[in-house]
Formats: structure tokens, sequence, C-alpha cells
């Protein structure tokens, strides 16, 4: 995640990132928006945001949130 910011100028701010396991969360953490999707306990107690059904709109949902 940090190589891609950087590569495309971005800062860490301006990402987001989601993930469902543990192995994710390095990055969820990272991102300016992390997100749990569908993701394992371990994942949605960490993530600074959660999605619980398998629906990407649900994102959209979450910027409008952080937009605020």
């Amino acid at each position: 995640l940090k190589d891609w910011a950087v590569e495309n100028g971005l800062e860490l701010s301006q990402t987001i990132a989601m993930g469902d396991g543990a192995n994710d969360l390095p990055m969820i953490k990272t991102a300016g928006i992390g997100i749990a999707f569908c993701a394992k306990p371990i994942v949605r107690e960490q993530a600074p945001y959660q999605i619980t059904e398998p629906d990407l709109y649900k994102v959209i949902e979450i910027l409008d949130e952080v937009k605020k």
C-alpha cells in the first residue's frame, strides 16, 4: 500500500484498504480508510470500519460518513 501510494503521488490518508483476514490488518491499519470486509472477528475488532454483508456499495456509505 505504501509503495502504491508513493507511485501514484498519494498520501496514505488518501488510500482505502479492505480485507478479511489477520494478514490484512497491517494494510487496513495503514490506509486512510481501513475496512474489514465480511471479516474474521479479530479483523472486525481492529479495523476502523466494517462491512458485514457482501455488498461493496457499503463502501460508498463509509465514504459519505467520512466526508461529514
